[in-house]
């Protein structure tokens, strides 16, 4: 029982994580400070790290 709250607790605060990575990678682009590839491949590696398989992420487009 102590586990799967322990987990539910961890995936909680990934995709709280998570979440705000794609809100700042947003307003980044928003600002004019990165471009639209940057944040797509940010977009990329901030999707390939909620899932745990390293720098393969699905390609943006098919995020949005």
């Amino acid at each position: 029982m102590k586990e799967s709250k322990a987990s539910a607790k961890e995936q909680r605060r990934s995709v709280a994580e998570q979440i705000w990575l794609h809100y700042y990678n947003q307003k980044l682009y928003d600002k004019g400070l990165i471009t639209a590839d940057e944040r797509n491949r940010m977009t990329n590696r901030i999707n390939a790290r909620g899932r745990g398989d390293g720098a393969k992420g699905k390609r943006y487009e098919e995020c949005r």
